[in-house]
This record gives structure tokens, C-alpha cells and sequence, in this order.
């Protein structure tokens, strides 16, 4: 799949601006776990694709790494209160919905990637570390940007995309193939 297809496909499936960068302009910061171990989304320890469970940073960094390229997604969204979690929580979780349409559309073309969330693994509610039990799909477990320590301002940047927008909230995903 040509990378001009890959982000016709993501304008498609309604994301706001999409780009495609080497994997080589990330800049990961392993200080960006602290926010994780604040626990202020409440899945530290508790899903299988957060911190501890997903790995230490550098690991992390390393699979993302092993891949050259990066599609980096962006939808932006008008919020009454960028502080009112309940409002965020469910934009974040079309964001990711959307980026999960974007995978599931181009999985016969792209043989391998690593997705990178807006947020903690949603795919079974709850997750099944909260039951002790194994998780269900491994394979398709994807770990948050902040878990990956990757600088999400920077990134927005190195795309030319809007991170700061006054009234709006701003969501990034990242899908890593060759």
C-alpha cells in the first residue's frame, strides 16, 4: 500500500489530518512513565496494554523502532470543558474506534504494524487483568503514547498539526508498519 493510499484511507475513515513520518523523528522521553504511574486514568497495573503490564519504555521504544515508518493520526474535537473526563473519555474513545477502522481496512495490505492509542486498550470492557485472567487478544493489545514515552507535542509538530487548540481537544494515534 503507497503511503498517499494509507492517508487517503485515513482522511476516509474521518480522522482530521493524518501524516507519515520515519519512526526516526520520534522523540520518546522515558520521564513521560511518570504520568502513567500517577494512575490518573486509573488503568496503572489494571489493563494489560498499560504500565507495568505493556513493558518499561525502552522496550517499548525498541518494537516501535522496529518498524521505519509511522502514520500518525489527529482528530480534533469541540469540548464544552477540556478538564470534564467524562466528556474526553468518550471522545478519546472514538478517536481510537476510528483508529481501530483505519487498521481493520488495511490489515490485508500492511503485513505488519504496532498500533499506539489515544489512551489505554479498549477492546474488552473491562480489561481481563482486572479478572486475573489472561488477555484475549494479545495480538491486537495496544498500548497508550504516553505508555510508548513518546512526545506527543513534538510529534504534533514534526506533522504540523495543531497541539494545543483553544476550546477543541486534540487526539493522536500512531500506526508503525514498513
Amino acid at each position: 500500500m503507497t503511503q498517499e493510499k494509507l492517508l487517503n484511507q485515513a482522511l476516509a475513515c474521518g480522522f482530521d489530518q493524518a501524516c507519515v513520518i520515519d519512526t526516526d523523528h520520534l522523540i520518546f522521553d522515558s520521564r513521560f512513565r511518570q504520568f502513567c504511574e500517577m494512575n490518573y486514568c486509573g488503568n496503572y497495573d489494571n489493563n494489560y496494554s498499560c504500565p507495568p503490564s505493556c513493558g518499561e519504555p525502552e522496550a517499548l521504544k525498541e518494537k516501535a523502532l522496529r518498524f521505519s515508518k509511522a502514520l500518525v493520526l489527529q482528530t480534533i474535537t469541540p469540548v464544552k470543558d477540556i478538564m470534564d473526563d467524562a466528556e474526553t473519555k468518550v471522545i478519546k474513545h472514538r478517536h481510537n474506534e476510528m483508529t481501530w477502522k483505519l487498521i481493520h481496512g488495511v490489515e490485508g495490505e500492511i503485513p505488519e504494524y504496532l498500533p499506539a492509542m489515544a489512551g489505554p486498550c479498549q477492546l474488552c470492557s473491562p480489561c481481563a487483568k482486572k479478572e486475573g485472567k489472561p488477555c484475549k487478544f494479545p495480538k491486537k493489545r495496544a498500548s497508550c503514547l504516553s505508555a510508548f514515552c513518546i512526545q506527543v507535542d513534538a510529534l504534533a509538530k514534526e506533522c504540523g498539526m495543531e497541539y494545543y487548540c483553544e476550546g477543541k481537544v486534540a487526539f493522536f494515534s500512531v500506526l508503525f508498519f514498513e
